[in-house]
């Protein structure tokens, strides 16, 4: 349309981490072709890196904030840049002052979680189970298959997935769309079923849906027509049936304090946030005390910084209670700043593990620690590196 200005309201938002470093790529050269005036809305700090030449932050009362020149050499590459002292220190800056304006303090403490033994005989959700043989291979996937039927024949979407779990441990699932993360994710939660192979959890086979593991999806899923405290306690009565109503009721109301919505806790989810709704699903989930939690990209439709500030609640949260956990993830950042391990698939079909990389960063986490930390663009450039090496769907078999 040769306009003379070109406005972007996040273009690229809906799109997994290679691809929309790589379409921001292709808009930085048909820019600088056409040196064309444009205006980029993005919630992605990265994506202003790459693409600005200032950027101007807005402060949530909706006035103008700090503005920082973006004066990296262009044409800009993620994986260059990721070595780059001056984008190191430009995004620690920006992600400060985002994070100084947008991110409440955290709610004192103020009650504490009472000591109740769920049905499926786990102690109290933040106590240290006993050791026992399950513990170090306590998550298991074996050979594990998925096969659709199609007119043209069988399709394989995942092959030979392979991984075992110690207790309390974090993995994250990253690769690219439709490379079969979240497939892995429903068979783990019994919502989709094994084609080959087998996965255990605590030593039992994995069939069908079960509270023993909680799952925290994209979208919120919540009932519209029940408030906070309700949609968590319809799980929390059917965990707890040997408790009293007033017990249950604190397990109820701890976990929404821990998840920020001590005053929201009456309040009904069609009158709440994407961001509050997804906090009750976190509190949903961890009040079940499961031997496994499993999140589906829980924060892929939140901003950055609404997306930041739930990450430190789940990673607070998670702390108390070091529930094993899956996250799904398309998110470099988050995958490294949540996981003790790094798992990344190859492309689908026949998607498996190409690589495993063990996270060391000191716990607990922040944004802001990380990125201060000297190792954490170490770990960041090696899963961008191999989501750039495995975009064409090649597979790795050796997996350390």
């Amino acid at each position: 349309m040769q306009p003379e200005v070109l406005l972007m309201d996040e273009p690229l938002s809906a799109l997994d981490a290679l691809t929309r470093g790589n379409v921001a790529t292709e808009i930085e050269a048909i820019w600088a072709a056409d040196k064309r005036t444009v205006v980029l809305i993005t919630n992605d700090v990265d994506e202003a890196l790459v693409l600005a030449d200032r950027i101007l932050c807005l402060n949530p009362d909706g006035t103008l904030g700090a503005a920082f020149p973006v004066n990296l050499p262009r044409p800009r590459d993620r994986n260059a840049m990721n070595e780059s002292n001056d984008f190191k220190a430009l995004r620690a800056d920006v992600t400060a002052y985002l994070m100084d304006v947008g991110i409440k303090s955290k709610l004192p403490e103020t009650r504490l979680l009472p000591a109740l033994t769920p049905r499926h005989a786990l102690p109290s959700a933040y106590a240290k189970a006993a050791n026992s043989a399950m513990d170090a291979r306590y998550l298991r996937y074996s050979q594990l298959h998925k096969v659709y039927a199609t007119p043209k024949g069988p399709l394989t979407v995942v092959e030979d997935f392979n991984l075992v779990l110690k207790k309390a441990e974090f993995v994250s699932l990253i690769g690219h769309s439709g490379c079969g993360k979240s497939t892995v994710l429903t068979m783990t939660a019994g919502l989709n079923a094994i084609s080959k192979g087998a996965i255990t959890l605590d030593g039992t086979h994995v069939e069908g849906t079960d509270p023993e593991r909680a799952v925290v999806f994209q979208s919120p899923n919540l009932f519209p027509w029940l408030t906070a405290k309700e949609n968590v306690a319809i799980g929390v009565d059917k965990v707890y049936p040997k408790s009293t109503q007033v017990e249950r009721q604190e397990v109820v109301e701890y976990y929404l304090e821990r998840v920020g919505l001590a005053d929201s806790m009456n309040r009904q989810a069609t009158d709440m946030s994407n961001g509050m709704r997804q906090r009750v699903g976190i509190a949903r989930a961890f009040a079940l005390s499961p031997k496994l939690l499993l999140l589906d990209e829980p924060f892929g439709m939140l901003d950055s910084l609404t997306r930041w500030e739930l990450q430190e609640v789940l990673m607070e949260v998670w702390s108390r209670t070091k529930v094993t956990a899956v996250c799904v993830t398309h998110d470099v950042d988050e995958a490294i700043m949540l996981a003790d391990r790094v798992v990344m698939m190859t492309n689908g079909p026949n998607a498996t593990i190409g690589k495993i990389t063990e996270v060391k960063l000191p716990r607990p986490r922040s944004r802001r620690s990380l990125l201060e930390h000297p190792d954490y663009y170490h770990y960041r450039s090696e899963v961008l590196s191999f989501l750039e090496e495995y975009e064409h769907g090649h597979k790795k078999k050796d997996v350390a």
